[in-house]
């Protein structure tokens, strides 16, 4: 009896919205420290998920909300490279 397979869904760190994983970006805490925006969704280390809503990005809430699941600081340059590695992803 073949059963329906299940659908990752994974919650937004942001807004709280669940949505399917591969509706969200991964952003990654390597274990040496490093804040990287997982394309693959398969790097090792601590993830957060966020969604694609634009209102997310200049958001000082955004900033808190992922220092705070990632359980790191993170700089005004890295954020602005997630931000630009996100909208490259998008646009491929």
């Amino acid at each position: 009896m073949g059963g329906q397979r299940r659908i990752p869904t994974r919650t937004c760190v942001v807004c709280k919205d669940r949505r399917h994983k591969d509706d969200l970006h991964r952003i990654v805490r390597t274990p040496d420290g490093q804040v990287v925006f997982d394309s693959t969704g398969r790097l090792n280390g601590r993830g957060a998920y966020v969604c694609s809503d634009a209102g997310h990005w200049g958001d000082k809430a955004y900033q808190g909300k992922l220092k705070h699941a990632l359980k790191i600081e993170i700089n005004e340059s890295t954020m602005r490279s997630l931000n630009e590695a996100i909208l490259a992803y998008q646009a491929e």
